[in-house]
């Protein structure tokens, strides 16, 4: 623990051994991040922020620093080190909150982070600011750090859905024969796992932009383990997979996530057609397929969300001919890590 000129408590936790109280006291924090940037969502829920919290993934080492005040935590910072692929590299996820904005917080927590990415030679920084909370962006901006990649959250609202024209891209789609959608709730089938995580690694033809990024390679291990957490935390999943007849073979995919305890949003996660299966309306029939089968699932939803690059325009055109639009705009941004370093120190 070390005290700030301010006099608040910074205190260095691993996630997977920290007391519950403190990752309690982090979740608090990061439901009143998401107050201020999405104030009319539900909340979210504060075991299942300190459950994901507590249980890491195996191919990343995590370190948090938190700034108390009193009883609070008022700041937080999160490092992502992938001990795999891209292990030059550390993701940063940090935050203060507005009412203790401009009081230099931020700078020391990021201090903390070069320092422990320099500890750990990873030469890269990666972080993400929004639209919704502009004090982001200025502070990356004041450091120097580096637009790698822009993107937005797009929304979907389910009142205006044109229904008819989902049911439209499904019937032009199977008219392809040689294709066979299939629909998956929950854990995937332990028989097609293999099949699966080829399919999941063709994501790794999304735009990077910028980004100093190599592939992520899943495996099915890595799945298993991505599943059994969200089984654990209640999130639900509806997944349309595609096969080719002729081949067996998965050769595309759209997954969608909802909490039951915060129904009325669904987040579309992953969709991917194979490139040597494109130009037959495959992505189409998934997302179609896929919304159709979810809400007969939830009937609740009224929002569908989404992340996408701005530069990703085959996925755009499905997103916006569905009636996606804009809702947040994200920012990824890079900064070499001892450039930082010295940016720090002027």
């Amino acid at each position: 623990m070390t005290l700030t000129e301010n006099g608040l408590r910074v205190v260095r936790d691993d996630p997977r051994t920290a007391p519950d109280e403190t990752l309690r006291a982090v979740a608090l924090h990061r439901e009143a991040i998401r107050a201020e940037r999405l104030p009319d969502d539900p909340p979210w829920v504060i075991d299942k922020l300190v459950h994901e919290m507590r249980h890491p993934d195996s191919d990343e080492e995590v370190v948090q620093f938190n700034t108390w005040d009193g009883d609070r935590v008022v700041a937080h910072l999160a490092l992502f080190f992938p001990t795999v692929e891209n292990t030059h590299l550390v993701f940063i996820d940090l935050s203060v909150q507005a009412s203790h904005r401009g009081r230099g917080v931020g700078t020391d927590l990021l201090r903390r982070a070069v320092d422990e990415a320099g500890a750990r030679e990873r030469r890269r920084l990666i972080t993400s600011t929004n639209e919704r909370v502009p004090a982001g962006e200025a502070f990356a901006r004041r450091l120097g750090a580096q637009e790698a990649l822009a993107t937005h959250q797009n929304q979907l609202v389910l009142a205006e859905l044109d229904r008819d024209l989902l049911l439209g891209w499904e019937r032009d789609a199977e008219r392809h024969t040689d294709y066979r959608p299939w629909v998956c709730v929950g854990a995937y089938p332990e028989e097609r796992l293999d099949a699966i995580v080829d399919i999941w690694n063709v994501m790794n033809t999304a735009p990077r932009g910028d980004l100093d990024m190599e592939d992520w390679q899943m495996t099915p291990q890595r799945l298993r383990e991505w599943q059994a957490k969200m089984l654990a935390t209640g999130e639900r999943r509806v997944t349309t997979f595609v096969d080719h007849v002729p081949t067996g073979r998965i050769v595309a995919y759209s997954e969608l996530f909802w909490d039951p305890r915060r129904d009325t949003l669904l987040f579309q996660g992953a969709t991917a057609a194979h490139p040597d299966h494109r130009g037959h309306g495959l992505g189409r029939l998934v997302k179609a397929r896929n919304l159709r089968e979810t809400l007969d699932r939830n009937p609740t939803a009224r929002y569908v969300r989404t992340g996408n690059a701005d530069s990703n325009r085959w996925m755009l055109a499905i997103n916006h001919a569905m009636g996606f639009r804009p809702f947040i705009s994200f920012t990824e941004w890079q900064a070499d890590v001892s450039a930082l370093r010295e940016a720090l120190a002027r």
